[in-house]
């Protein structure tokens, strides 16, 4: 995932380089605004959309005709950050990946449909979310392996604003230009699911690698993708005098603690991980198809600079020490499996001792 540049980078570098980490700060630490994620939802099934899943939930793979919504969640030190008030720009990329030159960008024509892959940069629109059409399949191979990026482009209220970013970054005229405190986040939205993919290609006429009496019959069983769900948080507190309390936190709630206070956190997930398909293509050879269940693992963040230790693996289970100073810590997790997430939120009150 794509954060917050910060520092000066070249500008034909600056969509390359939006993974990197302010080497300042540790990864976890919400100091500043932040991006976390931004997730696709099938918000209207175009004629050869997914029937919604038994699992229920948005569907986050599309096919042509498909309307398609995007959401992202920013997060900031004093809580989610309201998106609409950065009023960001986003953008469908040209061929799949979003790492092309700036002017890209500037000289982007608004979409009017979106292909599978996309064949030009166009502008989505600018809000707190945005609404797109699903095109024609230009490419079944391209479109089932890199599906089409969309970029986020954001101003932050520490720094400069939206179209200040984006200016700076189709300014081409200049060596090098700032983009500190400018969100840049790009994600895929996929093709899917695999079987659904084939058979509307084979009935548009779109070149398939895959014949259709290739598959077996169990891809059919395999539902369009949806996103793990965070339901809620547990905590554990353990206090100075060695004893311990057990709090069910809901999403967006409030746990009090003392300072110093070691807090075991818990996340409460919902809904069982999918089952998905996977094709590898050989010359000369059949394809294999593989299925596979979702792995899923966490991430969390805060705005104090105590880290997470994992009590789990997959950082289901972490131990949080509470800031020495008292006030207020907004602790996110981000939950995602191979090919979606899920992000919530709690406010930690920090309490003199």
């Amino acid at each position: 995932m794509a954060r917050r540049l910060r520092g000066p980078f070249a500008v034909s570098a600056a969509l390359a380089a939006t993974a990197c980490l302010p080497a300042e700060r540790p990864y976890w630490v919400i100091d500043h605004t932040d991006a976390l994620s931004m997730r696709f939802e099938v918000v209207e099934r175009g004629p050869f959309g997914s029937l919604e899943p038994a699992s229920g939930g948005p569907v986050l793979e599309a096919m042509p005709g498909d309307r398609v919504r995007v959401v992202p969640f920013i997060a900031g030190p004093d809580g989610p950050v309201d998106v609409a008030s950065l009023e960001p720009m986003f953008y469908a990329c040209a061929g799949g990946n979003c790492g092309f030159g700036p002017r890209e960008f500037a000289d982007a024509r608004p979409c009017e449909t979106v292909q599978m892959p996309a064949v030009e940069t166009c502008f989505l629109g600018a809000g707190a979310a945005v609404e797109f059409e699903v095109g024609p399949i230009q490419s079944l191979l391209q479109a089932l392996s890199t599906g089409t990026s969309v970029l986020m482009l954001a101003g932050t209220p520490e720094g400069p604003d939206t179209r200040e970013c984006a200016r700076r970054l189709a300014d081409s005229s200049e060596r090098a230009t700032s983009l500190r405190d400018c969100l840049l986040f790009s994600r895929s939205l996929r093709l899917g699911p695999l079987w659904r993919a084939l058979l509307v290609a084979a009935a548009t006429g779109v070149e398939s690698p895959v014949p259709l009496d290739a598959l077996p019959w169990q891809v059919t069983e395999v539902e369009p993708d949806v996103p793990p769900t965070i339901a809620g948080f547990n905590a554990w507190v353990t206090t100075a005098d060695g004893g311990q309390r057990f709090v069910d936190v809901g999403l967006g709630g409030e746990l009090s603690v003392r300072t110093g206070d070691e807090v075991g956190f818990s996340l409460v997930v919902g809904g069982a991980p999918q089952a998905y398909a996977v094709v590898s293509l050989n010359p000369g050879e059949a394809p294999d198809v593989s299925t596979y269940t979702e792995f899923r693992a966490a991430a969390w963040f805060s705005g104090a600079p105590a880290p997470f230790v994992l009590d789990s693996a997959q950082g289901l289970d972490v131990t949080w020490t509470a800031p020495d100073e008292p006030g207020e810590v907004f602790v996110y997790a981000l939950l995602a499996d191979v090919r979606s997430a899920d992000v919530a939120w709690l406010r930690v009150t920090v309490e003199p001792r």
